[in-house]
């Protein structure tokens, strides 16, 4: 079953039907759609106004990162070029060890208020001098030991070509009833004096969570995270919302520094910002269904109250349909029996009114016309059966004219006439061609051959006093021309021009190509069109043949088709223009 079978199935067959599925295709159907394409744009521009906004705060985030980073890196400058401490880590002899401790603490306490203006317990200072004392401005985990601190990686990496270096996740060594982070960012550096000298060993971290927690709150629009290059979470601002493993898989093989994307399997959009420095991406997961709520809410009232006047609309519309129709009904059942009855009776007027009434009045009056015309198509009826019984008589003729000279033409050769028998056969082909009904069109070569034919017949009658050449090349002797074409013209010249003429008479048949058309020219030296006219008003019967060739033309190549008679000073020159359609030769089989 096609779908033009199933289109005709369910198409309604009713006028009610037909209104109710006209409103549904061409008003309900469209303002859906354009309603559903509006509230997308709307979404896509909501989209693209959130991502602004989460981008300006990831670029905020990472500024942020970066200026904590400058104030750590010269947190360690003041550190290195304090004196007390200098003279604290070179000579420690000079001091007790309480002495030493009290006066690292202070130092270390005032250049922490003084960069970060307050005591803000999130960074943590560790000193290493080169006489296996260690400082602290923290309690750590563990007892700390210099052999091991001195051990480790980040001390062991530390050298001239590497004076100092970031750690991204260092795990924690402080405390835990100071912070609870797992890992800290870290900054190790060998410290050196004016001379360049390593004196010391630093390290300085910060409890990087406690001061993102601090400027950073997270909610259900915007969950923050921090993942490093190779997928692992370093760091979530919202410990109860768990990351999806593929959006961590992402980040493992992501290679740009920033963008976003739209995560099918959680449904949020992905918003990241990388900090290359430290390994890090900065993520804002913003939930679809969170970021669109408002939206949704809004599609769910607008459509309710939509749809409320669509089915309003439609109730109201199907009621004004009925109204309408039902006259109509009764219309169909009357128009029906009348049908029955050989519409040969009327519908009463009563009972109606307006249009309706109008419409019975003029239904009434086509019955009665429609009785009038029904006896006179019988009339013709009987008129075109006796007119076809003519044709059919009319169509044995030709036939009876061709066997009547061939019957001539052997008459003819028995009693030894030679120009009878050629008479005979030229003018067999013009006929036999003439009932060929089903072929119009035909090659040049064969036209000219019908015009041979056809000129031989008036040799006799002239008697050399016509002329006939042809000026045409022989390449277009299969172009396509409508059968009898050229024949009409040739007689045309020699009845109306060469006729009259009392001299030699010439025709020129002139044929060639120009802008893919094909003209034919026939050109004659006799009395001119001004005597052809005088005669064709004093003939009683008027000609037919131009006439008919131009309709002819008309009906074959619509404006290609033209014919031209033009005058000239001796003669005419008719000028035939048609397609050029050459055929390609082939053999008779």
């Amino acid at each position: 079953m096609n779908m033009k079978t199933i289109y005709h199935r369910m198409k309604p067959k009713r006028l009610k039907g037909k209104l109710f599925l006209s409103m549904l295709v061409f008003i309900i159907f469209p303002l859906i759609l354009l309603n559903i394409y509006l509230f997308n744009e709307f979404e896509v521009a909501l989209q693209d106004k959130i991502v602004a906004q989460s981008s300006k705060g990831l670029d905020q985030l990472k500024q942020s990162t970066e200026d904590l980073m400058s104030l750590v890196y010269k947190t360690l400058v003041m550190v290195q070029n304090d004196n007390a401490i200098h003279n604290v880590l070179t000579e420690p002899e000079k001091y007790t060890v309480l002495d030493r401790i009290h006066r690292t603490e202070h130092v270390l306490k005032n250049i922490d208020n003084s960069i970060f203006l307050f005591n803000s317990q999130i960074v943590y200072y560790t000193l290493l001098d080169l006489n296996g004392n260690v400082y602290t401005s923290f309690q750590p985990q563990e007892m700390l030991n210099y052999d091991t601190l001195k051990s480790e990686s980040w001390a062991q990496q530390l050298n001239a070509d590497r004076p100092y270096m970031w750690i991204a996740n260092d795990p924690n060594y402080v405390s835990r009833d100071i912070t609870s982070s797992k890992y800290l960012l870290t900054l190790s550096s060998t410290m050196r004096d004016t001379n360049k000298t390593p004196f010391s060993l630093a390290r300085i971290s910060i409890d990087y969570e406690a001061w993102f927690k601090a400027s950073v709150q997270s909610n259900e629009e915007h969950q923050y995270y921090i993942i490093n290059h190779a997928g692992m979470l370093v760091s979530s601002f919202n410990s109860e919302q768990a990351l999806d493993s593929r959006i961590l898989s992402f980040f493992s093989e992501n290679t740009e520094k920033s963008g976003f994307y739209f995560d099918q399997s959680t449904d949020s959009l992905i918003n990241y910002r990388s900090i290359p420095q430290l390994d890090w991406y900065f993520v804002d997961v913003i939930p679809r269904k969170v970021l669109f709520n408002e939206v949704r809410l809004l599609k769910i009232k607008f459509f309710s109250i939509f749809f409320a006047f669509i089915v309003l609309f439609i109730g109201i519309n199907m009621f004004i349909s009925y109204k309408f129709t039902k006259p109509l009904t009764v219309l169909e059942k009357k128009m029906s029996s009348i049908v029955n009855q050989n519409l040969k009776l009327t519908i009463s007027e009563k009972n109606y009114t307006g249009e309706i009434l109008q419409l019975i009045r003029s239904f009434n009056q086509m019955s009665t016309d429609m009785n009038k015309m029904v006896k006179l198509l019988k009339d013709e009826q009987k008129q075109r059966e006796m007119v076809h019984f003519q044709m059919l008589l009319s169509q044995i003729n030709p036939h009876f004219l061709l066997n009547t000279l061939n019957t001539i033409k052997w008459l003819a050769i028995r009693k030894g006439d030679k120009d009878i028998p050629d008479i005979c056969v030229s003018l067999g082909h013009i006929l036999e061609t003439s009932l060929h009904s089903e072929v119009e069109l035909i090659f040049l070569k064969d036209e000219l051959k019908l015009i041979e034919d056809y000129l031989l017949i008036h040799e006799l009658r002239f008697n050399d006093q016509l002329n006939v050449q042809y000026e045409y090349s022989s390449g277009m002797d299969y172009a396509l021309v409508p059968k009898l074409s050229i024949q009409p013209l040739i007689e045309n010249s020699i009845i109306h021009g060469i006729a009259p003429l009392k001299g030699q008479g010439m025709i020129t048949v002139r044929i060639f190509t120009q802008n893919k058309l094909l003209y034919i020219e026939i050109e004659d030296n006799g009395v001119g069109i001004k005597e052809q006219n005088r005669q064709q008003r004093e003939r009683s019967r008027k000609g037919i043949g131009l006439q008919n060739l131009k309709e002819r033309l008309h009906i074959l190549f619509k404006e290609d088709g033209l014919l031209e008679v033009v005058p000239l000073e001796q003669g005419t020159l008719v000028r035939m223009q048609l397609p050029y359609l050459l055929s390609s030769p082939y053999e008779r089989g």
